[in-house]
């Protein structure tokens, strides 16, 4: 007696709800992304307060950032795909794939260098083009960022050791899991993002670490500069009025105090979003096995892409001024077509 034959079992996928939702999340990200990162870029080539050398590192953020903005459109695509396979030719997928890493190695690479040069100038007081701190030696160390992302994120999957592809279960161009070594090269990946981040975190804490010590050193010379070079008069003066030298030292020592939380705040503010975009999805990418939170990592880490700009643009005032300035000038043309 002939058996009929089976149908073949379709391999499990990540229910569509999800996948709409974080397909729903990268348009956004798309479009804020291209935007914010599309302005910081303008800003620097056009406004001449902003042609510093660390701006340098910043346009190569904002660019490397579209870069990745730029390519979530394909992953959008094999989000909303019902096939089971990539709606656009898979070369393109393999593209996208290389482009998102490259890109995502690039940024944190580029945070580390601006970690480095912040260091570099605030601890050795550098003022203007001197040492590291040159349009040269930074040109330099874009194109190491570049040269060592490309080969980094691409050379691994060109030697056979993961490939990349559309993952059918995520509907997200990766490394497909059609290579069974493609976990050895997620633990690579997620090893270097987790350097990149340490790296990161020791610069701004050093950075820190450097003010505060500053500061206390100048509280402390001002506190003994007042006990030494007017004890006598304070004396006097302390008989009639007490309060009178502990009001006059108390303005400077509130703005001093002021200082350091402002400080300690920006860098908390780095610090978190950092952590949150590139922490969070590194651990989950590193853990065995398929998972829906790797979707929700993977759209966490895109993130990314759009707050840099709001970190590195919108807490510096002359990025500020420049925003307003250009924003401006688009509005008014429109206004006085529309008047």
């Amino acid at each position: 007696m002939e058996t009929s034959p089976q149908p073949p079992v379709e391999a499990p996928t990540i229910a569509f709800h999800h996948r709409v939702i974080v397909a729903s999340v990268l348009a956004v990200f798309t479009i804020i992304g291209l935007f914010g990162n599309t302005l910081v870029i303008f800003s620097v080539i056009t406004t001449k307060k902003l042609r510093t050398v660390t701006n340098i590192l910043v346009v190569n953020l904002a660019f490397a950032d579209n870069l990745a903005c730029s390519f979530l459109p394909f992953q959008i695509a094999g989000l909303l795909s019902q096939t089971g396979r990539y709606p656009i030719p898979e070369i393109i997928c393999a593209i996208v794939a290389g482009v998102g890493f490259t890109s995502v190695c690039c940024s944190a690479s580029t945070l580390v260098a601006i970690g480095f040069v912040r260091w570099y100038v605030i601890t050795r007081s550098i003022r203007g083009h001197q040492g590291l701190n040159t349009p040269k030696n930074i040109a330099k160390v874009v194109l190491i960022i570049w040269t060592v992302s490309l080969a980094l994120m691409n050379i691994p999957p060109a030697l056979g050791v993961g490939t990349f592809g559309y993952y059918r279960y995520y509907g997200l161009c990766t490394l497909s899991d059609s290579n069974p070594l493609a976990y050895v090269n997620i633990l690579f990946q997620g090893t270097v993002i987790i350097t990149a981040i340490v790296l990161t975190l020791t610069f701004y804490g050093l950075i820190l670490r450097h003010v505060l010590q500053h500061n206390k050193q100048f509280r402390d010379k001002f506190a003994d500069d007042k006990a030494t070079g007017s004890s006598s008069a304070e004396a006097q003066k302390n008989m009639a009025s007490p309060s009178t030298s502990q009001d006059s030292r108390s303005p400077m020592i509130k703005a001093i105090n002021q200082k350091e939380i402002e400080i300690t705040k920006n860098v908390f503010i780095v610090v978190c979003l950092f952590m949150i975009c590139f922490v969070g999805s590194s651990v989950n990418f590193v853990i065995p096995g398929a998972s829906l939170a790797t979707v929700y990592g993977y759209m966490i880490l895109m993130a990314n892409s759009v707050v840099n700009p709001i970190i590195y643009g919108l807490k510096h005032p002359n990025f500020q001024e420049a925003f307003k300035r250009i924003l401006c000038r688009r509005r008014r043309p429109l206004e006085r077509v529309s008047n």
